[in-house]
């Protein structure tokens, strides 16, 4: 389903593209002979008047053909050469004034940014999942060694204000902090009753991970599933509950990460959580309706694996294991006590066990893409943790624009994706970003599936921020770009002749050359990403890698 999600996403932005380019030609009268859907061969076609409309081989653009292109000249497609010799000049596109062949290429872009608007707009009335209103601003983790840490911000913090400007939602602050790398900001916080304001550096830091200020949004704790015959099972939880507080244990409100810490540390207690209730659903204006619960319930003891989590027969270690720790993160447990196990019955073995020593077989995949699978022994401290069998995912809700409101919200939305792609840019020209965050055709397509696994509301984000690219990387002064026969018509109309056929032709094979040379750039990365992935394929590397290298050994 990926591909069919890619073709369909990819597919609507191209037409609209190329929608814009073709009814401004229609528009000042001139004559088109195609309008392509892909590259290549055509698959299907039909000739309506004096237009073709096709769909071709290669999906991965498209394009207008019209009457008097330079890059196209008549000669080398003889058949459009025969449709056209009777053509009136006043139809050509090279006949029309510079003014107008500037509308005809700039509608193209032009249609790319108006239609993030439509949806934006579609994306805000249908609703999108947000975090909790109460938590748009509060910071959950400050990373080590960020520049937050270092102004002595702290988790629970909630950012007010940056540079006096008032801060109202996460994105906003990323937003911000991201678009002024290495300049000094003024962010105002509020901890408790007390405000502090501080000065602090966004940076790029790439080793640490780190691109703004080094902090990661409050995410609450909210109940994804109950476990039959657990003791949340027989509790008055209920999917979709907030739970924030454990009261009588702790008397701040707490993080989904640390309110299962503290769970985990108290097997065999009675606990008191405090419990937010609240609509699936909320509409954007509107206050939310908020029950409050104490909801008694005891857990349960489980065994647990010291230092190690585990997701289903998956182990993520701990950040604080020593370097000569057994276990590695991403080992998967392929048998105990030297009896196999089934990857669906690992956690439940793992939880009956006894607290002491577990003798695991691991399975290690090694290598970034040439990959070899290694199988070891390992033993594990198993301990008592807390149990209550609740799935918490992160806090959210679903926000429902009203149409008056989400027609202002989405021409916001529309104009902040059009800041941070600009902002990109410009740190990809100050060689902040390198060429290998550039993504290409394959990890788009990934993104694409991905995001329409996540829900509608995810994929139309990533068609906003897709069309958006699309319309700014397309006016860019490349030639074969939009924006590269814009500076051809700029030059013409300042000169007051167009530039020789000859030339033209020539700065457009240039172009089609740097082009080309960026999208092998794009690919490269893409395929490297995808094999770096794909388990499967670089097991296959490293069993041919090893068997080329046995057979050289004899």
């Amino acid at each position: 389903m990926t591909v069919v999600y890619f073709v369909v996403v990819l597919g609507t932005l191209v037409f609209v593209h190329e929608l814009g380019h073709f009814v401004l030609a229609k528009l000042c009268g001139v004559y088109v002979d195609c309008f392509s859907l892909g590259f290549g061969p055509r698959l299907m076609w039909l000739r309506i008047g004096e237009t073709e409309y096709r769909i071709s081989a290669i999906p991965l653009g498209g394009y207008v053909r019209m009457a008097g292109q330079s890059d196209l000249p008549e000669e080398e497609d003889k058949a459009l050469a025969e449709r056209i010799k009777d053509l009136p000049p006043q139809r050509r596109y090279d006949r029309q004034s510079v003014p107008r062949r500037m509308a005809i290429i700039l509608a193209g872009p032009v249609m790319n940014l108006l239609f993030a608007l439509p949806v934006a707009y579609v994306l805000l009335t249908t609703g999108e999942m947000q975090g909790l209103e109460s938590d748009a601003t509060t910071i959950g983790e400050v990373l080590p060694g960020s520049p937050a840490m270092e102004a002595g911000m702290l988790p629970g913090d909630r950012v007010v204000r940056i540079n006096e400007e008032p801060v109202h939602d996460w994105n906003q602050l990323m937003r911000v902090t991201r678009n002024n790398i290495g300049n000094e900001l003024h962010v105002t916080y509020e901890r408790g009753v007390r405000t502090f304001t501080v000065p602090v550096t966004p940076v790029l830091d790439v080793e640490k991970q780190i691109m703004g200020i080094g902090v990661q949004q409050m995410e609450r704790a909210q109940v994804a599933a109950i476990l039959s015959n657990t003791p949340a099972a027989g509790s008055a939880l209920q999917v979709g509950d907030i739970v924030d507080r454990l009261i009588g244990v702790r008397g701040e409100d707490l993080s989904r990460a640390r309110l299962i810490e503290e769970i985990r540390a108290r097997p065999n207690t009675k606990l008191v959580l405090r419990v937010k209730r609240m609509p699936a659903v909320r509409v954007a204006g509107e206050s939310n309706t908020v029950e409050v619960l104490r909801v008694p319930i005891t857990t349960a003891r489980a065994g647990g694996l010291e230092q190690v989590s585990v997701f289903g027969n998956v182990l993520l270690c701990d950040a604080s294991v020593p370097s000569n720790f057994p276990v590695c993160s991403g080992d998967r447990v392929i048998a105990a006590y030297d009896r196999p196990l089934a990857p669906e019955d690992v956690q439940e073995f793992i939880a009956a066990q006894p607290a002491g020593d577990l003798p695991l077989t691991l399975e290690r995949i090694t290598g970034q893409f040439i990959k070899r699978r290694v199988v070891t022994n390992v033993i594990v401290r198993v301990k008592d943790v807390g149990m209550l069998g609740v799935l918490f995912e992160p806090a959210s809700q679903r926000i429902v624009y009203p149409p008056d409101m989400a027609l202002e919200r989405c021409i916001e939305r529309s104009v902040a994706a059009v800041v941070d792609t600009f902002a990109a840019l410009n740190m990809m020209v100050q060689q902040r970003v390198g060429m290998k965050a550039l993504a290409g055709p394959l990890a788009i397509a990934r993104m694409t599936g991905r995001a329409a696994q996540a829900g509608m509301d995810v994929l139309l984000q990533l068609v906003l921020i897709i069309t958006i690219n699309l319309g700014i990387l397309n006016l860019l002064p490349i030639p074969v770009l939009d924006g590269g026969h814009m500076v051809m018509l700029s030059i013409e109309g300042l000169i007051g002749r167009p530039l020789p056929t000859r030339l033209q032709v020539w700065i457009q094979h240039v172009g089609l050359l740097l082009l080309l040379l960026l999208f092998g750039v794009v690919m490269y990365n893409d395929a490297l990403r995808w094999l770096a992935d794909n388990e499967r394929l670089g097991l296959l590397l490293g069993e041919v890698v090893d068997r080329v290298q046995a057979w050289r050994g004899r």
